[in-house]
């Protein structure tokens, strides 16, 4: 009877283990595919704004977002964030790469820290600088199954 204990005990402590790892895999494999798709919504935000493309910037964003543009008003809800970007694709074009310091999610809510390598052109002067100062930080919200970018704000460093 002590065999077949220990036998029991071996195979249940075996199936538990087992479960355990099964689950920690799952979860990892979730957690990549999260920040995945975190990375894609704000890679397609770069190619938004290298396009200058008002429309696919504002699909990004969450209905009741924020954006919070250097030297500019703080713009709430769709309707300002669109008007911000418009004003934004009228004053520059950008040309850029985002660069990812630090990507952050913790359920439906994640932030994620990037700067951007390349150039803008200030339409009115024709004058090319370097991004190389400019810094963002976005806060992403998962809404119906979808990440969208709730808060975003950038500055430059010089």
């Amino acid at each position: 009877m002590k065999s077949f204990t220990k036998t029991l005990f071996l195979a249940t402590a075996i199936a538990v283990s087992t479960t355990a790892h099964a689950q920690a895999s799952v979860q990892t494999n979730t957690h990549a595919t999260e920040m995945q798709h975190i990375k894609e919504v704000i890679l397609a935000y770069g190619k938004a704004m290298n396009a200058s493309n008002v429309d696919d910037v504002l699909s990004l964003y969450a209905k009741d977002a924020v954006f919070m543009p250097a030297k500019e008003p703080t713009a709430t809800g769709q309707a300002q964030i669109k008007a911000a970007y418009e004003h934004e694709f009228k004053t520059i074009d950008l040309d850029v790469n985002i660069v990812f310091d630090e990507v952050v999610q913790n359920g439906n809510l994640a932030f994620a820290r990037t700067r951007s390598e390349g150039q803008l052109k200030i339409l009115a002067t024709g004058k090319v600088v370097s991004t190389e100062s400019y810094r963002a930080f976005f806060v992403l919200k998962k809404i119906d199954n979808e990440w969208k970018i709730a808060r975003f704000l950038f500055n430059f460093t010089q």
